[in-house]
């Protein structure tokens, strides 16, 4: 069993009086714009520092068990750059064997780990000043976004005699902004944001620390903070020609790239977050790798010509000829029935008993060489059709010699003669498919939650978009349209109809509607809802 932890940590300003000579300058007392000065002044000095601590600070809590209650086994962080440009750091850190959060010793492990305490001067002087400069918080203008009454960060949170668990059904864990528990506070600290004593004393900067009591609570913290998508301040020019885009362009992969480069060509980037990438410092780490499979058959691969001195000798070896070549018996693993994919999951090079070079070419999506097959849909527009038993035998089916797989048979056949095996295979995968539903409907509950918490900026925005211009349909197009809606679009657009037309008679009621789905359901809900727009006048 193992429990998670999130940790928002900000940039100190100490290291830019340092780099500006100013050694004798609190840092508390310089002012925001000072800040950005000196930011746009220094920025490759703070972002290369920043880097080195992150590193620095990863390495101390994988040595020291004892700073978040348990050994580190896994971890994920990401770069953010702030408003101002300095750089944020969200880190998730998985600790291994705790105690469960609903039992006693749980809570002793969260208080032992994340705390607001607010010592007095006489009680703890460091710890006091380290709060009173980085934890306490000071309502901003950022803190009542689109004219929302209430803190978006949830301050001043409420006194409480004991840490507690929150149900995450109850309204005080919406108040709560999503955590899951409610930390020991007294009426002097409802200004105070989570820390641990340790890590500030270290970070000397503000910091936000939260256990994640399960996979639901560690997707929604990754749906609303660690996956946020880049800035999106947009000028008003800019805005309209998405939404032209939108409207102009029917063809998804045009309309995505249109917008992309459009985006691109416009969006503001701090100093910080180009030196960042000027510096090629990493703006993401893991403590897990990702490896990339090419599925294509192997004569349309690329490979990687091996050297020595100016002479090549021959091909680098990649992870399907280390595959062939993985043991055939082993106490420990079951490696003649080991498919592809575990075997690239569970294992990698070690380069330190191995002198040759890693192809590093898995990751290029090559053109396909040989002559593709298409489908032409009813608008006269062609699709390729993907080789899915070939990839779904190259990932699942166990081999020793690649040509087995397909023999004197073709892909399609080959495929349903295993199609049973490889569905046994596929469930191997299935906890990683879990992983991704909490994470899909995490992504879900995080737009509904802004959606209900900002009502006012949908509809400022609707309110300010451009005019669209009248599309009319004749009574051939209109019957032609409606007979192509499946059951529940018909079923839909039946609601939508009944409710103008009860209007129309005089009817108050608003039909008000969510729309949500799994995945791919974006592309089948913006095709419909433009023929809804079209259909009704």
């Amino acid at each position: 069993m193992r429990q998670r932890a999130r940790i928002s940590f900000a940039s100190a300003s100490d290291v830019l009086l340092i780099a500006d000579g100013r050694l004798d300058q609190d840092p508390s007392q310089i002012s925001i714009d000072e800040v950005q000065r000196l930011i746009e002044i220094y920025p490759v000095v703070l972002s290369r520092h920043f880097s080195r601590r992150v590193k620095a600070f990863i390495k101390y809590i994988k040595k020291n068990a004892r700073v978040l209650g348990g050994k580190v086994t896994d971890y994920w962080w990401r770069i953010e750059f702030q408003k101002r440009g300095s750089p944020h750091l969200h880190l998730v850190v998985w600790i291994e064997n705790p105690p469960s959060f609903e039992t006693p010793e749980g809570i002793e492990l969260i208080d032992q780990v994340v705390s607001c305490y607010y010592p007095s001067e006489q009680e703890n002087l460091e710890l006091h000043n380290l709060v009173k400069k980085n934890q306490r918080h000071q309502h901003t203008h950022t803190c009542h976004k689109n004219n929302s009454q209430n803190c978006r960060f949830a301050f001043p949170r409420q006194p409480c005699e004991q840490t507690r668990i929150v149900p995450p059904s109850s309204d005080e864990f919406i108040r709560n902004g999503g955590r899951f528990c409610s930390l020991k506070r007294n009426s002097n600290e409802t200004y105070i944001n989570n820390y641990n004593p340790e890590i500030l004393k270290l970070w000397n900067a503000n910091m936000d620390i939260q256990p994640c009591g399960n996979n639901e609570a560690i997707a929604h913290y990754i749906a609303k903070y660690v996956a946020k998508s880049e800035p999106t301040d947009l000028t008003g020019s800019i805005a309209a020609a998405i939404r032209k885009i939108r409207l102009e362009e029917t063809n998804i992969s045009r309309k995505l790239f249109k917008i992309c480069m459009r985006i691109l060509k416009e969006r503001e980037v701090s100093a910080a977050e180009c030196a960042y990438r000027l510096c090629h410092l990493p703006l993401r780490g893991s403590s897990r790798t990702t490896v990339f499979l090419n599925t294509r058959k192997p004569e349309q691969r690329y490979y990687v010509l091996k050297f020595e001195g100016n002479e090549a000798v021959g091909m680098c070896s990649n992870i399907f000829e280390r595959y062939e070549k993985r043991p055939r018996e082993d106490s420990e693993y079951d490696f003649p029935n080991m498919c592809l994919l575990e075997f690239a999951m569970r294992f990698e090079v070690d380069y330190k008993k191995n002198d040759e070079v890693e192809e590093n070419v898995d990751a290029i999506e090559e053109e396909q060489s040989g002559r593709k097959k298409y489908i032409t849909l009813t608008d006269k527009k062609r699709m390729a059709v993907r080789k899915i038993p070939a990839v779904l035998l190259l990932q699942y089916k166990p081999y020793y010699d690649e040509s087995e797989l397909l023999g004197e048979l073709s892909a399609r056949e080959a495929f349903l003669a295993c199609e049973e095996t490889l569905k046994e295979r596929s469930a191997f995968m299935e906890t990683f498919r879990e992983r991704d539903r909490q994470l899909e409907i995490a992504f879900t509950q995080a737009h509904a939650f802004n959606l209900l918490g900002n009502p006012e900026e949908v509809v400022q925005a609707e309110l300010e978009e451009e005019a669209v211009p009248e599309q009319l349909m004749t009574d051939e197009q209109f019957e032609t349209v409606r007979n192509a809606l499946n059951v529940q679009q018909r079923d839909l657009f039946n609601l939508v109809t009944r409710s103008i037309q009860q209007q129309m008679a005089g009817s108050n009621e608003r039909l008000k509607l969510f729309v949500t789905g799994g995945a791919g359901v974006d592309d089948t809900s913006d095709h419909f809802i433009t023929r809804l727009y079209i259909m009704i006048p």
